[in-house]
């Protein structure tokens, strides 16, 4: 039986941890809301804040120093990646992304060279280091104080925005920036200053946090998660629907962990998806950011409103073998490789089959339809798990079996997230789905009977093909090679399709599309499962190829590692993720020979370089010498982004009718 004292406690810790997520989360709120921009690296801002404010306490012997220290420092650095990066690429929400993304590697890892990859804890002021008897434990008075100051700075920045003419500033450019503008209002400087204010926030909060939860390399990314949901449950642009959603994920986080220990992990996302279920753009947000799309309840008028012209689909498969003709000498290699290379060289051959049939089921969504989701890998990992199970707990090791129950799971994991992720659009899509794939995680670290927890399963034997072969690395190269190229040719007589042209048409102009007759919602929620389902064939291969699976396969690394593979090779040419795929594993796994430890860092360096200066990915150049070499004429240079593709018909994706 709790105590009213236990109640008031578990009331209160909830309420103080809730000001922490509140303090990192109004920044990233308003600099999405203000500037459309989606800061992933806002974690990773936390996590420097609370580096540079131990290190700055620690010399000067002052906590309040070491505080303004912490935020001013990583103010500048946010106005300098805001400056320098991020200003040139306004209204554009991928790169932008990519480019953020990319910080979270190099910050992270940048951070563990500094200051090494043990966790440091931070103390509280001599002030407020005493307790105060609550129930059967005592309640520290640090964490007193953090609910007013963060009750403080909610009423400074609620002030800000409602009561100033910056605040009007502010809250007109959400709504209108181009009025705003036109008005002859310097709002790019209003946009540096909130996005200076907003790094200057989340700086001070990762050192106000480090008595409680620490400083560490690896602390970005989870902070981040955690911010994000709090911005999906109370609403982007708003300060009191970022202190409703702080309020109602700490609070939830603390009576997660008092009466639920075993689920303490995942008890944030229960909640988040619940209120997305009803509530889809939060509970106080504004909805010209990310709106909701209404799910489509009439299934039976959503399939009659598919085109009936899907058969001709196969005859597209002639003019694929036309067109990858020269790809013979290639093939030929391909199949003599196992008896030249050395075992390291058919290891990451491998590993490039496996990753370029997941990157072409991502850009399936990513490129062909315009959904950008950064929890792709769950699928992946599913069935990878599934795979392992099967085969370690259940001692099955046909590869039918594995290969029909590892599919099988994904497609049925896809089915249910898309009806969730498909209730909302734009930023939010990313939002929910990478807070999905984080949720897989967090199911795999606690489901320790049938995941093992955070050691994963390990010791999956090869699969079994029913033939008189002894599976070993090279016969299980051939397996791989046939499943990538099957693959490969299922998912381009898809996208060549009529229903892949009505992909490109949603990706291009969803309302046109809508006005033609299209059912929209349905078109991207089979594209959905459909790419999870071919994610799902990548992980059921995957599991065997390296013998053990763990959660982090399941999360949002994953998944964005096989974005950069998309954007390196270009998500406009069909055969752009594998060029990328094989480009980042063959560098990955020869740095990683030279220097593992700084592979994180080399990695974001490589996402902010492709970000910025190789538009429109390596797979444009490659398509261009092919077209020469065959005489034929080179494509034009490829559109930006968040335009329509230009390109020729046999080098990009071909354009909705």
């Amino acid at each position: 039986m709790t105590s009213i004292a236990d109640a008031l406690r578990i009331l209160l810790t909830g309420v103080s941890y809730g000001m922490i997520l509140f303090l990192i989360a109004s920044g990233l709120s308003l600099i999405l809301g203000v500037m459309g921009i989606l800061n992933l690296a806002h974690g990773s801002l936390y996590m420097l804040g609370a580096y540079i404010g131990l290190a700055v306490s620690a010399s000067t012997g002052n906590f309040w120093i070491g505080a303004l220290a912490g935020g001013a420092a990583v103010g500048v650095i946010g106005l300098l990646l805001e400056r320098g990066f991020l200003r040139r690429l306004y209204r554009q929400f991928n790169d932008q992304v990519l480019l953020t993304l990319g910080f979270v590697y190099i910050f992270g890892n940048g951070a563990a060279w500094l200051w090494g990859s043990f966790p440091k804890l931070g103390k509280a002021p001599a002030e407020l280091s005493a307790s105060i008897p609550m129930g059967d434990l005592n309640f520290p008075v640090y964490r007193l104080a953090l609910i007013v100051i963060g009750l403080a700075v909610a009423g400074a920045l609620w002030w800000m925005q409602n009561r100033t003419r910056v605040g009007a500033i502010v809250r007109a450019g959400m709504d209108d920036r181009e009025m705003v503008l036109g008005l002859g209002i310097n709002f790019r400087l209003v946009s540096t200053g909130v996005f200076f204010m907003g790094a200057f926030v989340a700086g001070l909060a990762g050192f106000l946090g480090t008595p409680i939860q620490g400083a560490s390399s690896e602390l970005g990314f989870p902070i981040l998660i955690q911010a994000l949901i709090v911005v999906i449950v109370g609403g982007v642009g708003r300060v009191e629907g970022t202190l409703l959603g702080a309020l109602v994920i700490g609070l939830m986080d603390s009576l997660g962990k008092t009466f639920f220990p075993q689920f303490s992990s995942f008890t944030i996302y229960v909640v988040f998806i619940l209120i997305l279920l009803f509530r889809p753009t939060g509970l106080l947000g504004r909805t010209q950011v990310g709106s909701a799309i209404p799910p489509s309840t009439d299934f039976r008028a959503a399939w009659r409103g598919i085109p009936r012209q899907f058969s001709g689909a196969l005859g597209n498969v002639q003019r694929f073998l036309a067109t990858f003709g020269p790809y013979l000498v290639l093939a030929i290699g391909l199949l003599v490789l196992p008896a030249l290379a050395s075992s390291y060289l058919l290891t990451t051959v491998s590993q490039i089959f496996i990753y370029a049939i997941f990157a072409l089921s991502l850009n399936l969504l990513f490129g062909y339809t315009g959904m950008f989701s950064l929890g792709h890998a769950a699928y992946f990992g599913v069935a990878a798990y599934v795979t392992a199970y099967v085969s370690v707990a259940l001692h099955v090791h046909s590869f039918w079996v594995l290969l029909f129950d590892g599919v099988l799971a994904a497609t049925v994991t896809a089915a249910i997230f898309g009806i969730i992720a498909l209730r909302v659009s734009g930023t939010y899509f990313l939002f929910v789905t990478l807070a999905l794939g984080e949720l897989l995680v967090a199911v795999a670290n606690s489901w320790t009977k049938v995941t093992g927890g955070s050691q994963g399963i390990y010791g999956i034997l090869y699969p079994d093909l029913g033939l008189a072969i002894k599976m070993g690395p090279k016969p299980y190269y051939y397996v791989l090679l046939v499943a990538f190229v099957i693959c490969a040719t299922l998912l381009y007589v898809i996208v060549k399709s009529p229903f892949g042209l009505a992909l490109q048409g949603i990706r291009d102009d969803e309302g046109r599309m809508k006005h033609l007759g299209y059912q929209t919602w349905l078109f991207k929620y089979l594209a959905f499962v459909i790419a999870g389902a071919f994610a799902g064939v990548a992980g059921v291969l995957f599991a065997p190829a390296t013998s053990t699976v763990v959660p982090p396969y399941l999360g949002t690394t994953i998944s964005a590692l096989v974005m950069l593979m998309i954007i390196l090779g270009s998500s406009r040419v069909f055969g752009g993720p594998i060029i990328g795929a094989a480009v980042v594993l063959l560098l990955q796994n020869y740095i990683i020979l030279l220097t593992p430890e700084r592979w994180p860092l080399i990695l974001g360096v490589i996402f902010v370089l492709s970000v910025m200066f190789l538009r429109g990915g390596v797979g444009i150049y490659v398509i261009r010498a092919l077209d020469r070499l065959r005489l034929r004429p080179a494509p034009p240079p490829i559109a930006h982004d968040d335009e329509p593709s230009t390109l020729s018909p046999i080098a990009a994706l071909p354009e909705a009718n």
